[in-house]
C-alpha cells in the first residue's frame, strides 16, 4: 500500500541510521580511550574483575616503591660497613707496626683513634631518608613483601668502635682483648659462671644441668642459661659458653693453649651476679701486641657478620622486588587482554560503518522521493 501519511521505507531507514550511528559513536570512543571496555555498561562482570586488576596494580607500585627504598637503604648501609671493614684491615696493620721498635707508641695511638674516629664518621653518616642500620642506635627497615601487606623485617646492628657497637673504645697498641685461662684444678659446677659486660649491658653466663637459675636479671643485666649434662667433659661445656656467647653477638673463642679469648668485650669476671665462680678459671687482660691484634680481629668478626646480614638483606630485597616488577608486568598484560581495543579491528569496523551510513542516508533519500512519485498518478 502506499501512502503519504505512513513512510514505512522512510521509517525503516532512520531507524538503520541512528543503529549505525549508535554503533560508530562506541568504535569512536573504543578508539579514543583504546578501551574495549571503559564503562560499567560495556560489560559489568569483565568491568568489576578490570577495577580489581587495577587496585591490584596500584598496590604493587606501592610495594615496589618500598622495596626500591629498602634496597637503597641496605647499599648505603653495605657500602658503609665495607668502608669500616677497609679500616678495620688498616687498623690491625697499624697495631701490627706498633710493636716494631723505634715507633713513638704515641704517634701509633693517635693514628689508632684516627681510624677509630673514621669509623664512627662512615657508620654515622651511612642514612638513607632518615634510616641507618649500622650506627649507635640502630633502626629496623620494614620492606613490603606484596600487596596484601606482609612485610619482611631487617635490624640493624650497631658498628661504631664505642661500646656496644665494635667495642675498640680506648684501644691502644698494648691494649687487648680478655682472656679466661684454666689450669689443672678446672671444674664447672651447676650454677657455675662467668660474667661478660658489653657496652651497658651485663651479660650473664650459667652453667645448668636443667635446674632453676641461680641469679635474675636486673637493669642491664641479662642471665643466660648453659645447658650441660653430667656426662659433659669441661671442654664440651665451655664449647657451650662460647655458643652461648656467640648468639648475643660476644666475639669468643679457643686459642692455640685451649683457652677462651674474648675479643670484643668491656669487661669479663669469673662469676658474679648470683653466680659461683668456675673452679680453676682465672680471667685477665691480654697485653702488648697479641691482645690488641685479638681486639681487633674480633672486631673484625663481627663486622664480617655484619656485611654478611646486610648482604643477604640487599639480596633477599631485591629479589622481591625483581617478582614484583615480573607480577606487575603480567597483571597489566592480562588486563590489557581483557579491556584493550583491537585498533586495527575497530578502524576496520568504523570503515564498514561509514560506508553502511551512506547507504543508509542514500537509502532515506530514496524512501523520501517515494510519496512525490504519487502525484504523477493524479495527473492527467
Amino acid at each position: 500500500m502506499s501512502s503519504i501519511n505512513t513512510n514505512v521505507a522512510a521509517m525503516a531507514a532512520v531507524r538503520s541510521l541512528n543503529l549505525i550511528g549508535s554503533e560508530m559513536g562506541k568504535t569512536q570512543q573504543r578508539i579514543e580511550t583504546g578501551l574495549r571496555i571503559s564503562k560499567a555498561n560495556d560489560d559489568p562482570a569483565v568491568f568489576t574483575i578490570a577495577q580489581s586488576m587495577r587496585a591490584d596494580l596500584k598496590g604493587l607500585s606501592a610495594v615496589i616503591d618500598s622495596q626500591s627504598f629498602g634496597s637503597a637503604a641496605l647499599s648505603v648501609a653495605r657500602d658503609a660497613a665495607t668502608r669500616i671493614s677497609n679500616e678495620l684491615a688498616t687498623l690491625k696493620q697499624t697495631i701490627t707496626q706498633g710493636q716494631q721498635q723505634g715507633l713513638d707508641p704515641a704517634t701509633m695511638n693517635a693514628q689508632i683513634t684516627s681510624s677509630l674516629n673514621n669509623i664512627d664518621a662512615f657508620a654515622n653518616s651511612a642514612t638513607f631518608n632518615g634510616v641507618n642500620l649500622i650506627n649507635s642506635a640502630p633502626g629496623s627497615l620494614q620492606v613490603l613483601r606484596e600487596i596484601g601487606g606482609t612485610v619482611t623485617t631487617i635490624t640493624g646492628s650497631d658498628m661504631t668502635s664505642g661500646a656496644g657497637g665494635l667495642n675498640l673504645a680506648g684501644l691502644t697498641v698494648t691494649q687487648g682483648a680478655h682472656q679466661i685461662a684454666f689450669d689443672s684444678t678446672l671444674q664447672i659446677s651447676d650454677g657455675a659462671g662467668v660474667t661478660v659486660t658489653v657496652g651497658a649491658t651485663t651479660f650473664v653466663y650459667e652453667f645448668n644441668d636443667n635446674a632453676s637459675l641461680g641469679g635474675s636479671a636486673g637493669p642491664n643485666t641479662v642471665v643466660r642459661a648453659v645447658e650441660m649434662t653430667t656426662t659433659d667433659s669441661p671442654m664440651e661445656r665451655l664449647g657451650s659458653l662460647i655458643q652461648a656467647m656467640a648468639q648475643d653477638g660476644i666475639n669468643a673463642g679457643f686459642d692455640d693453649n685451649g683457652n677462651i679469648i674474648v675479643n670484643n668485650a668491656s669487661g669479663v669476671a669469673n662469676g658474679g651476679s648470683g653466680t659461683s665462680t668456675v673452679t680453676g678459671a682465672t680471667v685477665s687482660q691480654i697485653g702488648g701486641a697479641t691482645g690488641a691484634i685479638a681486639r681487633v680481629n674480633g672486631a673484625i668478626a663481627s663486622s664480617g657478620n655484619i656485611l654478611s646480614m646486610l648482604g643477604s638483606a640487599l639480596q633477599q630485597v631485591d629479589g622481591l622486588k625483581e617478582f614484583s616488577i615480573q607480577l606487575r608486568d603480567s597483571l597489566k598484560e592480562g588486563l590489557g587482554a581483557l579491556v584493550d581495543a583491537d585498533l586495527a579491528e575497530e578502524s576496520a569496523r568504523l570503515t564498514s560503518l561509514q560506508t553502511r551510513q551512506q547507504l543508509a542516508t542514500q537509502s532515506l533519500s530514496i524512501a523520501n522521493q517515494q510519496s512525490q512519485s504519487l502525484l504523477s498518478l493524479f495527473r492527467g
